[in-house]
């Protein structure tokens, strides 16, 4: 079953068409990869389908309902989550209460803050904790991680919305090849084992085709060419525009 349906999605700033009129879709359960060189326009069309920028032209629709002009916040809501080039948490925060913060927002319960926000949602942080294998480092400061263990945070934070579907933009950036190993597959086998449905950006060509189910290829703000990892990596316009064969 079709999850997210985009269709036509254009956007252009200053007259420079970045997004040029694309259509995919995204099913649920499924991990599909969206690559292309810098400047293709991925980040931008990640920013639409999460409502940061609101696009010139097109729809996006989340099981039927168009979403386009929506919030950041209620698309949030509705079971959209999102993960960035650059991880997004308050260092001075244990690795515990930046878990417990989304998870405050997430109930929509920032009042408690007004109280003491230690006691609450302890045993759900701490199972997202677990999850992504961070339980050891609970009360350590979110600023003293080290970069692989700032993504798999990232994760968990992505994670605590209970997402339909997930977004994540370049989930490896900077990391070392053993790093974006592990945290590519524990990405792939949170997902998997809650049918989340996952879209990402990705550089790294070896994690794109051993992770994802389908992969879409943007060049220069256009859709040119959608298919399996095998059908992609072969793919005559792919090797000229990106992946330099």
């Amino acid at each position: 079953m079709t999850l997210l349906s985009v269709r036509d999605l254009t956007k252009a700033f200053g007259g420079n068409k970045v997004v040029s009129g694309i259509s995919f879709d995204v099913a649920i359960g499924e991990i599909v990869a969206l690559i292309g060189p810098n400047g293709a326009g991925k980040s931008t069309c990640f920013n639409m389908l999460n409502g940061q920028i609101r696009p010139d032209r097109g729809a996006i629709l989340l099981d039927g309902t168009n979403i386009v002009s929506w919030s950041p916040d209620r698309i949030c809501r509705v079971g959209v989550g999102r993960g960035f080039q650059i991880a997004a948490t308050f260092g001075s925060l244990t690795v515990r209460d930046n878990v417990r913060t989304a998870l405050i927002a997430r109930q929509r319960a920032m009042w408690r803050f007004f109280r003491s926000a230690s006691g609450v949602f302890t045993t759900e942080s701490d199972a997202l904790l677990d999850r992504v294998g961070l339980s050891l480092l609970a009360d350590q400061a979110c600023g003293t991680l080290a970069y692989g263990d700032l993504k798999r945070l990232e994760l968990a934070l992505a994670l605590s919305n209970q997402p339909r579907l997930l977004l994540m933009d370049e989930p490896t950036a900077g990391m070392t090849v053993a790093d974006r190993r592990k945290v590519m597959d524990l990405m792939l086998a949170l997902t998997r084992e809650t049918h989340t449905a996952v879209l990402f950006t990705e550089h790294d060509t070896d994690a794109v085709f051993r992770t994802a189910d389908r992969v879409l290829v943007m060049d220069k703000g256009a859709l040119i060419a959608e298919g399996v990892p095998a059908v992609i990596r072969s793919n005559a316009a792919v090797q000229a525009a990106y992946l330099g064969c």
